[in-house]
């Protein structure tokens, strides 16, 4: 029986130290995929706390991940923010914490190119499909690989990697009239 198996098997019990060991291992990387989905912080940290809050839920109820916990987490992420998001549609409103990156070891002029640079690479995304957009964030910006996120999303690896060239090829028609064009060709 591997690590997760057994970290698995004591959460089942209800094991405050393995509950723990969950919470501290995916708390950071469930609020990352769920803020930049909906990118507005106490909104992410409430959907972030759903996620567990349906995992020990479940767990008490007897049901909850059988194999393995990851997937099913990103999985119940996946399910509310797209819940969220069709609760949202009826709301016009842009979310009040839209911030700037910045750091103070970079000059102003640096920090607002760069917010540029990520507000032109936001709208980009948010202009995606759902899934498609969940594809990039998972793959990009979580670090998972195709596998994870396909069965994170309960789809097909083929599937994964056609949302993905998808994506990407709209993502980067978007951005190709933008200051992003020349970072590309500093890049190449």
């Amino acid at each position: 029986m591997d690590a997760e198996q057994a970290l698995l098997q004591k959460a089942r019990r209800l094991d405050e130290a393995a509950l723990a060991e969950i919470f501290d291992t995916y708390y950071l990387p469930l609020y990352r995929y769920i803020y930049n989905s909906i990118r507005h912080v106490e909104a992410a940290e409430d959907l972030t706390a759903e996620v567990f809050h349906r995992l020990l839920k479940h767990l008490a109820e007897g049901r909850g991940p059988r194999s393995h916990i990851k997937p099913w987490l990103f999985r119940v992420a996946h399910n509310i923010i797209v819940d969220d998001s069709r609760r949202q549609a009826h709301r016009a409103h842009q979310p009040l914490d839209e911030r700037l990156p910045h750091s103070d070891a970079l000059p102003v002029e640096e920090q607002a190119r760069l917010a540029s640079l990520s507000a032109e690479a936001r709208r980009a995304l948010e202009d995606l499909t759902t899934k498609q957009q969940a594809v990039i964030i998972l793959k990009y910006l979580i670090g998972m690989d195709n596998a994870e996120v396909a069965q994170t999303l309960t789809l097909p690896v083929s599937a994964v990697k056609s949302l993905q060239h998808r994506g990407l090829a709209s993502m980067r028609r978007a951005l190709s009239g933008t200051e992003w064009a020349t970072v590309e060709d500093d890049v190449r």
